[in-house]
């Protein structure tokens, strides 16, 4: 899967913010293609398929808590994140209007 993105009202080149951007996305849209692969079948409901994407977004807070409050590492809250940020994706891409 291949990414075009133009942040609009930003200069492109030599921009930090749009490379951070570029990273989070690129790692959504990667850990998206592994999710796809590892588990083909997605629920027809929307109820199941944003559960799943609730419990990825807990995972996340948890990840983020033990960072806080505990020894957790801020590696373990990005990789959470990511995998919720697919999941969102996932569920959008399935959405039936």
């Amino acid at each position: 899967m291949r990414i075009v993105c133009f942040y609009i009202g930003s200069p492109v080149i030599n921009n930090p913010k749009l490379d951070i951007l570029l990273d989070a996305l690129h790692g959504i849209v990667n850990e998206l293609e592994r999710a796809q692969k590892l588990h083909p079948d997605w629920p027809k409901d929307l109820i199941h398929q944003v559960a799943i994407q609730a419990e990825e977004s807990g995972e996340a807070l948890q990840a983020a808590l033990n960072h806080v409050y505990h020894t957790g590492s801020i590696d373990e809250v990005e990789k959470e994140l990511i995998q919720a940020g697919a999941m969102v994706i996932r569920c959008l891409i399935n959405l039936k209007k």
